[in-house]
């Protein structure tokens, strides 16, 4: 009988506790629903160049100790980032671009790295493209490439894919990857 009684007891108290944290939660849901909105702002995906980065044409990437300290939007070590005089028309070395995903700023190295189809040679991609060898990794595919002369990178690189020599072609990015927190 003293057990019966306990367990009426206990669950109208957890009946009661369960009701009065519903009221509340209501009281509370009416008042955030009654706040005045908020606005969202809305993020609006950015077209890419190659792969996840956009080239910034107005950026120069030139070295602190000649830039105008007027001119200077942010330092990398020894250089700055400043606005280009004129729009950049050939993406080479140097030239600044923006990572789609992370905003983050980097520069380009000038090479593009590849790897070749079973059978083909650096030297026969190199000559079919008028791009010189840095390195060749051997017993590997991998080659890396530069530019020469007025090449921009970024069709020298659709050049490569468009051979049929290569299997994946890539635009080296000077980013650093992973930061202290």
């Amino acid at each position: 009988m003293k057990f019966n009684k306990i367990a009426i007891a206990t669950t109208s108290l957890l009946l009661s506790t369960s009701v009065m944290v519903q009221a509340n939660s209501e009281r509370e849901l009416l008042k955030i629903t009654q706040q005045p909105a908020q606005k969202i702002t809305k993020h609006v995906a950015q077209k890419s160049d190659f792969g996840s980065y956009k080239v910034e044409r107005n950026l120069a990437y030139i070295s602190a100790s000649v830039a105008n300290a007027d001119d200077i939007i942010s330092t990398k070590g020894s250089m700055a980032i400043v606005q280009a005089s004129a729009p950049i028309e050939r993406v080479a070395k140097g030239t600044l671009v923006r990572n789609t995903l992370t905003n983050e700023v980097s520069a380009l190295s000038g090479n593009i790295s590849v790897l070749l189809k079973a059978g083909v040679s650096a030297d026969e991609v190199s000559s079919k493209t008028g791009l010189s060898v840095v390195s060749a990794y051997a017993g590997t595919q991998i080659v890396v490439f530069k530019v020469t002369g007025t090449q921009d990178l970024i069709e020298a690189s659709k050049q490569l894919k468009s051979t049929g020599l290569v299997k994946v072609a890539k635009i080296e990015v000077l980013e650093i990857l992973n930061k202290a927190q």
